[in-house]
C-alpha cells in the first residue's frame, strides 16, 4: 500500500480516442483530434487503418486503467 496525500485536485479525466475517416482533396484519411494522416488512396484502406489504430487506443486505454488499480 502507497501512503502519502496528492497535492491539489484529481487530474482531468482524458477523453478516449475516437479515430474517424475524413474525406481529403487527394483521397480519404483517418483522424483524430484535429490530426490527420496521409490521404489514402480509397476509403475501405482508410476504413482498415482507422479500426487497427482505434483498436490498439482501446487496448492501450483499458490496460492503462488496469495498472491505475
Amino acid at each position: 500500500m502507497m501512503q502519502g496525500h496528492l497535492e491539489g485536485g484529481a487530474a482531468e479525466p482524458v477523453p478516449p480516442r475516437r479515430y474517424r475517416v475524413v474525406a481529403r482533396a487527394a483521397g480519404w484519411a483517418v483522424a483524430v483530434n484535429g490530426a490527420a494522416t496521409r490521404p489514402l488512396p480509397d476509403r475501405a484502406a482508410a476504413e482498415q487503418l482507422a479500426a487497427r489504430l482505434q483498436a490498439e487506443a482501446d487496448r492501450l486505454n483499458r490496460d492503462q486503467h488496469r495498472r491505475a488499480q
